[in-house]
């Protein structure tokens, strides 16, 4: 749903620990995630691993993530760079609206988010970067080096994906890896009209 709008880590989802090898030897390190519909916050709940770096690690926690949550495993490439959060949700009086700010568990500690109404301009995207209270870490506060045009990118063709999708109620990408070389978002959670 997501993909054509918003680029992802490569990732790859199975319950077959010889297919999840073959993904991870060309991805190493890697990230495992549990996949359940039962799950909001994978971390809380102990269902995310991060720093798989050989096959060892991964058949140890492919099976206890298994034994925990059920059969399905993402395996993800772990990217370091800044978490960031996009957002969406349908509001009542505004109608589509996009969200930003420092992703992670940092969404829920400092609140540092900002809105617009969705579609948004490619102008509308850098001042909602330097609106942030954490914006000198997006224009390289400490040696941090993000691709701000690709991240403007990201927040207009989200925005797009919001204002085309009537059925979508609410979207979080978080987190969302900000590097020197491109943004892609490694969870979603997207919420339909109806609640599901």
């Amino acid at each position: 749903m997501l993909e054509r709008f918003v680029p992802f880590a490569p990732t790859y989802v199975t319950s077959d620990v010889d297919a999840a090898l073959r993904f991870a030897r060309a991805n190493y390190p890697v990230v495992l995630k549990a996949v359940s519909g039962e799950i909001v916050h994978k971390s809380d709940a102990g269902a995310v691993v991060l720093n798989v770096r050989n096959d060892d690690e991964l058949l140890h926690h492919f099976y206890q993530l298994q034994s925990r949550f059920g059969p399905t495993v993402m395996v993800q490439k772990q990217l370091k760079g800044v978490e960031l959060f996009v957002g969406g949700k349908r509001d009542p009086q505004f109608g589509p609206v996009v969200l930003f700010g420092l992703g992670g568990i940092f969404v829920e500690v400092y609140r540092d988010v900002v809105a617009r109404a969705a579609p948004i301009t490619e102008e509308d995207a850098f001042e909602m970067m330097d609106e942030l209270r954490g914006a000198p870490i997006l224009r390289g506060a400490r040696g941090v080096r993000v691709d701000r045009d690709a991240l403007a990118r990201v927040l207009v063709q989200f925005s797009r994906f919001m204002a085309e999708s009537e059925n979508v109620e609410e979207v979080d990408l978080n987190p969302v890896i900000a590097t020197a070389d491109g943004v892609f978002a490694v969870d979603a959670r997207v919420v339909l009209s109806g609640g599901s």
